[in-house]
């Protein structure tokens, strides 16, 4: 967790350079891109910030999704630097890569239990879990649910998808905290740079 000012300072500090990168290429942008590149600006700004304080998975894989799309390279190589972001390029394609070779071997493991032995186990596994009391259908239950509950949350975080228990916990919750840091110096922005009327 972050020492809230020192990494809101950060933060802002980070952000404005990364507005004002974002700012030199909007010239040519329509309303669409500018708020991307807002977005996008925010999202990295944030991210470094973060990974001054304290190395976080999210904040590697909040920098490596945005590195992944061709679109956002000009935008970072100016917010990061060059070296920066080639190191973050380099960190979505070896992402990528280990995500095909997961799903394939994910896809390999299917074939194989869908055959006579995956439909002996499951049996089994059924026959246990309707032949036991209703003490351990309901923990079986309670189970299910949290795992699906993990599950959505795995999504919803960067890199949540390699994480498990207390890191992923962890990890919720440094993002959350920053994503509550990042909402309330946009809307501190927003505020500053409304026109005074009357």
């Amino acid at each position: 967790m972050h020492a809230p000012r020192k990494f809101r300072k950060a933060f802002m500090a980070q952000l404005l350079v990364s507005l004002r990168a974002a700012g030199q290429a909007s010239k040519s942008m329509g309303l669409r891109e500018r708020r991307d590149a807002v977005r996008l600006s925010s999202d990295v700004a944030m991210a470094l910030a973060s990974a001054r304080a304290a190395p976080r998975s999210w904040a590697r894989a909040l920098v490596a999704r945005h590195a992944a799309e061709r679109r956002n390279e000009a935008l970072m190589r100016r917010i990061m630097g060059g070296a920066g972001y080639e190191m973050a390029a380099a960190a979505a394609a070896a992402r990528s890569r280990k995500e095909a070779r997961s799903r394939r071997i994910v896809r390999r493991s299917r074939r194989v239990c869908s055959g006579s032995a995956g439909r002996k186990r499951r049996g089994l596994l059924a026959a246990a879990a309707s032949g036991g009391a209703g003490r351990c259908s309901a923990m079986a239950a309670a189970r299910r649910m949290v795992t699906a509950r993990l599950q959505v949350l795995k999504s919803l975080v960067p890199g949540g998808e390699a994480l498990r228990g207390l890191s992923l916990l962890s990890e919720t919750l440094d993002y959350v905290v920053c994503l509550k840091t990042q909402v309330e110096l946009m809307q501190c922005l927003c505020r500053g740079s409304r026109p005074k009327l009357g």
